[in-house]
């Protein structure tokens, strides 16, 4: 497990779906992705919330995953590594094993062990064979399935399983971007490990004034947690996504390098800090009124906490965004306040999954509270799973015409507000 882990391949083969069993069968970087969302969203069924288990049904049910019961007090019992290991080998030892007797934690599974352990959570729809599942897969040869397992794990546990967290405190300095995120998510890691920040592909201007801002309105990108220790700065003047949105929907999108940006850290308190910023950097700029915000990850959140707080946007476009627990009082204010919503999201987001372990949030906004125009592919276009960049990437916005998306709901917006 402490082998240096090749570079990941590329997002489009990297996260291609693989349906039902036949992710066990196989040992594609596809295979090795669905694998890991089966563990998260069978995690969230057993370990979540019923309306988290509900917001997830839908895309799991697209990809095969077997449902789980919820747990209950009497699987506490597995919480306990040792009795979790003695599960683990009574379940292969079910299922044939040859080595059964002999397995121990950390020994690498075997495939066709591997596919056992799911057809009996397929066949029992149990917490314990789940548990059995993840406990024998955290030693996978794949870090992002490892990884995945002791997410699921660490939930369940409340962390009172070492070998789970010594999974994930291994991945948070992965050099796998997408690996890192989900295990510094579940670690509740406020930094986001040891990555270099990358630099923008435009040197800062820097000295003086910015000039005028010769727009009625002025939009702005908005980063996620650990943006600024990640290899791809979208969200900064001058990188192509930023030069792609402002050219093909948005020419008001702000364009100096005293762009707005937060902590990026992974705390409550750093994203309401980063809210309570937002009209002082527009104010101290002396700009107009927000026109579109896009936001990525939790920097959606930054903005709508700013909205919730009073703060008028004409439109939000959220791009992977976990949809944290509000009250109904700040999603009325977050409706008074926000002219259209566009929600971009891919399906079983991995990032997304592991944060709604931690934090109790959901893959998708509830239309009642946040009203909004949804963007997600469907279920068999091999482009639709698992990635929390995918709608970063100024290729897919190219693919996807995602900027005419933006051009026709900002004719709404301009009604509304």
């Amino acid at each position: 497990m402490g082998d240096a882990q090749p570079p990941p391949p590329s997002p489009d083969e990297r996260f291609a779906p693989v349906f039902g069993a036949a992710a066990f069968e196989g040992e594609s970087p596809g295979a090795i992705a669905s694998r890991a969302g089966h563990f998260l969203a069978m995690g969230t069924a057993a370990f979540g919330s019923r309306e988290q288990t509900a917001d997830v049904r839908d895309d799991a049910e697209a990809l095969g995953v077997p449902f789980v019961v919820p747990a209950t007090d009497d699987d506490l019992l597995w919480s306990e590594q040792s009795n979790l290991d003695r599960l683990t080998r009574f379940a292969l030892q079910d299922h044939g094993s040859s080595d059964a007797r002999d397995w121990s934690g950390g020994a690498p599974p075997r495939a066709e062990d591997e596919l056992a352990l799911w057809q009996n959570v397929e066949l029992t729809h149990s917490v314990p064979s789940l548990l059995a599942l993840l406990n024998h897969s955290r030693a996978s040869e794949h870090e992002l399935q490892r990884v995945a397992a002791a997410t699921a794990l660490r939930t369940f546990s409340n962390g009172a399983l070492a070998a789970a967290d010594e999974v994930l405190a291994a991945a948070t300095t992965s050099t796998d971007e997408h690996v890192a995120a989900i295990a510094n998510t579940a670690l509740r890691r406020s930094d986001g490990g040891g990555s270099q920040p990358a630099a923008p592909t435009r040197a800062p201007t820097g000295g003086g004034a910015p000039p005028a801002f010769d727009h009625a309105e002025v939009s702005l990108a908005i980063h996620g947690t650990w943006a600024q220790v990640t290899a791809d700065p979208w969200y900064a003047p001058g990188e192509p996504l930023h030069n792609h949105i402002q050219v093909a929907s948005t020419p008001n999108l702000y364009d100096e390098d005293t762009y707005y940006t937060w902590s990026g850290e992974y705390t409550q308190a750093a994203r309401d800090a980063g809210s309570a910023e937002l009209p002082i950097w527009r104010d101290a700029l002396a700009l107009p009124p927000f026109d579109t915000v896009f936001a990525h990850s939790h920097g959606g959140n930054v903005a709508l906490t700013a909205a919730a707080d009073g703060e008028r946007i004409r439109m939000l476009v959220l791009m992977h965004t976990p949809a944290l627990p509000r009250s109904d009082a700040q999603w009325a204010a977050i409706r008074g306040h926000v002219g259209r919503t566009v929600v971009m999201r891919t399906r079983l987001d991995h990032v997304v999954l592991a944060d709604g372990l931690v934090n109790g949030s959901s893959q998708r906004f509830d239309q009642n509270k946040l009203p909004h125009h949804p963007v997600v592919l469907h279920w068999a276009n091999a482009d639709a799973w698992f990635s929390h960049t995918f709608f970063t990437e100024v290729g897919k916005w190219l693919q996807y015409d995602l900027a005419g998306t933006v051009r026709r709901q900002h004719r709404y917006a301009e009604q509304l507000v």
